[in-house]
């Protein structure tokens, strides 16, 4: 009898989806995404918007290194195992924050952000979602990427309130709590693979069969290998480009909106909003992808994000309409950082063949992030404006959708 088709139980797959979002939550959101609520705070003790930038460029360089060793780390360890040791380095790393005070006590933070980020977030939850799901991969994948929009949606006020009443210290310290219990919790419910618990992947009803599953001779295909080169040259320079914009918009959206005049209270407003939306975004996303198929998808995805981008020129310091507005357009159409890169690795891959290929893609992004993250600081410091950076962001976007289109004309096998 195959347990998984009990009508009336819930397949432990979706428990697995929940982890997931729980390592988005903890590895990308706190570890990484909430910078942004940090960074005015951190920028107030003295470090200028340089140095406070590279902060950013610090956790993108230890991500970009540890993609090298990620694929070694999980052959050594299960990956149960492995995501636990790398939320233990995130809390670490918020320890770290805490200590605080300079400049290089920060960038040591940040380097084990990025491990963490590097090593027990995208990469082991595509395999476990890869090993849990037969259908569904693009919900199930939309729901564990949505935890990394939930800590700007639940804490950035909460952030902001503890470090006005108490301090920077206080709250890395009550982050690094949080994040110690949430190891424990994932490590007691993760299991590797469906057959630990007597199951079989997670199949819709009505859906799959046969013809689904990978031939033998499929599975000798290794990833990037069995793509054209001009495929591959195109899919390198977008991830270099989401990957530097990614992370420059998420972590300088607070900075940006002080900047430009408004309150502490309105920044933090507007990262919780955002927040709010990426969550519902990579929610909604996830099912569209499966539906319509992961090339549409982003591609609107994409353009709603450089329309809002672009719309950060009307921010003044006064009209609330003005701040909201590209922030929703930016917020919703983000998500597509998080959902698109897996699901373009799995239109271009076999099950054998997705690993290896999403790392390589994952080297990529880690090093826009690298080589990117920080321009928006730098370009502050000479204007004294974040509203340019935003402008370049959005010219980075429009440079990935059309590359990424015509990569889908050109090799993409689910175009």
């Amino acid at each position: 009898m195959d347990t998984s088709k009990t009508p009336k139980q819930l397949h432990y797959a979706w428990v697995i989806c929940l982890c997931g979002l729980w390592l988005f939550l903890c590895n990308q959101g706190l570890c990484s995404n909430m910078v942004s609520v940090y960074l005015p705070f951190i920028e107030a003790t003295g470090i200028s918007h340089s140095l406070g930038s590279t902060i950013l460029s610090i956790r993108c360089l230890f991500s970009f290194a540890v993609t090298f060793l990620v694929e070694v780390y999980y052959r050594k360890l299960s990956l149960r195992t492995g995501v636990f040791l790398a939320c233990l380095i995130g809390v670490l790393s918020s320890v770290v924050y805490a200590v605080g005070g300079s400049a290089p006590v920060y960038y040591v933070g940040a380097a084990l952000a990025g491990i963490a980020y590097g090593l027990g977030c995208m990469y082991p939850v595509s395999l476990l979602l890869t090993n849990w799901f037969h259908t569904s991969k693009g919900l199930a994948l939309g729901i564990s990427t949505a935890g990394s929009g939930i800590p700007a949606m639940l804490f950035s006020h909460l952030i902001s309130d503890l470090v006005l009443r108490y301090s920077l210290r206080v709250t890395f310290l009550f982050q690094a709590l949080f994040m110690l219990i949430s190891a424990v919790c994932i490590f007691l419910l993760l299991r590797d693979e469906p057959a630990q618990k007597g199951l079989t992947p997670y199949m819709k009803d009505g859906e799959g069969g046969e013809k689904d599953r990978p031939s033998s001779s499929a599975q000798r295909q290794e990833g990037p290998k069995t793509l054209p080169p001009v495929v591959l040259g195109m899919l390198a320079t977008i991830m270099l480009l989401i990957g530097g914009a990614g992370q420059a918009y998420i972590g300088h959206l607070s900075v940006l909106v002080r900047s430009c005049g408004y309150s502490v209270q309105t920044a933090a407003t507007v990262v919780s909003l955002q927040g709010m939306l990426l969550t519902c975004s990579k929610l909604l996303s996830g099912g569209m992808a499966d539906r319509f198929g992961s090339k549409w998808c982003s591609a609107l995805l994409m353009a709603l994000f450089l329309l809002g981008c672009a719309l950060t020129r009307f921010l003044n310091g006064v009209s609330l309409f003005w701040c909201f507005l590209p922030v929703v357009l930016m917020a919703y159409g983000a998500s597509f950082y998080n959902v698109g890169p897996p699901l373009w690795a799995a239109d271009l891959s076999d099950r054998a063949g997705y690993p290896k290929l999403f790392k390589w893609m994952q080297l990529f992004y880690n090093l826009g992030g690298i080589l990117i993250s920080a321009v928006p600081g730098f370009i502050a410091d000479h204007t004294g404006e974040y509203k340019s950076s935003y402008i370049l962001i959005a010219a980075m976007t429009l440079v990935s959708l059309v590359l990424l289109l015509r990569s889908y004309r050109l090799g993409l096998k689910k175009a």
